[in-house]
């Protein structure tokens, strides 16, 4: 980019006049040399500047505010488009969810996972062929590694009559189920979700258009790709309440909890160990969009750029969402938008300091219809190319799908296949 030559030219131009200086400091003595010392003191001075800003933008992550898109829609629509593009992760401040309803989901799930495991154990994914319900230590991993977290997984609900005669053959069609909730135990946590969830949907519909809006896409037509959304009797639904051809978006979350190393004592979960401080492996998402709540103690998060240097995500306040691409996106757009490898580490306890507790997240992936079938279809020769050439890790023998469904199942079947 234009940092990267600026500093390279500034640089080259340093040193050639110091090849000069004492070029002149042999022929002509030290009389005919001080002249050139302050030049060459403000070329330095400049270079260590411009390598400071490069340093800077490139450990940084975009900080985008919601707020924009109401006011002036196509600069924040030129601001997500270079997010999204050049590193593939964002910081999203908004004030569409109001604090009160980050906090009780938040809240909510740190009460159920101090629940005793047999309480847990009553929604256990165990019984659910949906990869629904709680998951202890144990059980997922990344590329045969032990993820040191355990977690509830939900998705968007379905409500179809148990005697339609429709035929479908398609594997993926058992993530389409209801929710597992434990509501005999902790009934708030059911309506604490559903509030948040309906929130973050609505976000990200408008991330969706504002995406449109700087590709030149019709947003309209892109929008039925996903169907709608609403919240009823605490379930998050389609407004056909169940017909085929009126599916959601196929949201899915994770309600995760990151217990903090200690010495070993968390690291071994139904007879697995988990190696290293691990939260979650090196990974993309397989969805179009992610946007997670952490709490705001605890990060551990952190982004690979393109040139393959890991950045910390830093902790982040009730009002802002770290988003990140997806494979599906990077399929829509051509490789334009950028799935970008991420992991959790975890963090280690301190017995001194009462502030090092479980690292609380809520990631929502976001995407059109479980049916839908995404293929390129942003002309991206005409935007701009800001990125350099991409070096990051990718997952061996990733095989990326358009289908919704296909790369859903695929993401979930191949973490739990030490189960």
């Amino acid at each position: 980019d234009c940092f990267d030559r600026l500093l390279r030219l500034t640089a080259s131009t340093a040193s050639r006049l110091l090849r000069v200086c004492f070029h002149c400091f042999d022929c002509f003595g030290l009389l005919h040399f001080l002249p050139l010392l302050p030049l060459l003191y403000w070329l330095l001075r400049l270079f260590r500047v411009l390598r400071q800003k490069f340093k800077q933008d490139m450990s940084q992550i975009p900080s985008l505010n919601l707020q924009l898109s109401k006011t002036n829609p196509v600069k924040f629509a030129d601001q997500l488009r270079h997010a999204c593009h050049t590193i593939g992760f964002f910081l999203l401040h908004h004030d569409i969810i109001p604090p009160t309803t980050c906090f009780r989901a938040l809240d909510e799930t740190r009460q159920f996972f101090s629940r005793p495991m047999h309480e847990k154990m009553m929604i256990s994914y165990e019984n659910h062929p949906s990869f629904r319900g709680y998951m202890p230590m144990g059980v997922e991993n990344t590329e045969g590694q032990i993820d040191g977290r355990e977690q509830i997984e939900y998705a968007a609900e379905y409500f179809y009559p148990s005697n339609n005669n429709l035929q479908h053959t398609q594997y993926y069609r058992r993530l389409k189920a209801t929710n597992p909730w434990p509501d005999e135990i902790q009934s708030t946590l059911r309506p604490a979700i559903a509030d948040y969830v309906s929130g973050v949907l609505d976000i990200s519909d408008q991330l969706r258009d504002a995406m449109c809006l700087a590709l030149n896409v019709d947003a309209e037509s892109f929008a039925s790709l996903f169907g709608k959304h609403q919240c009823n009797n605490n379930n998050i639904i389609g407004p056909g309440q169940g017909r085929i051809d009126d599916d959601p978006p196929f949201w899915s979350m994770k309600l995760v909890s990151y217990p903090p190393m200690n010495g070993g004592d968390n690291l071994v979960r139904n007879g697995k160990n988990a190696k290293s401080n691990q939260g979650v492996g090196a990974h993309t998402d397989s969805n179009f969009l992610t946007l997670i709540l952490q709490d705001p103690v605890h990060s551990g998060l952190q982004v690979q750029t393109v040139d393959g240097t890991w950045i910390d995500v830093p902790p982040t306040d009730s009002n802002t969402l770290v988003c990140n691409i997806g494979e599906l996106a990077e399929i829509w757009t051509d490789g334009y938008f950028l799935a970008t490898p991420h992991r959790v580490l975890r963090h280690f306890s301190n017995e001194n300091d009462g502030t090092l507790t479980c690292r609380t997240s809520l990631p929502i992936f976001y995407n059109p219809k479980l049916d839908t079938v995404m293929k390129p279809m942003v002309d991206i020769k005409d935007l701009p190319w800001d990125r350099k050439q991409q070096n990051q890790w990718r997952r061996k023998n990733n095989i990326v799908l358009g289908s919704v469904g296909e790369n859903s199942f695929k993401s979930l079947a191949r973490s739990h296949t030490m189960c």
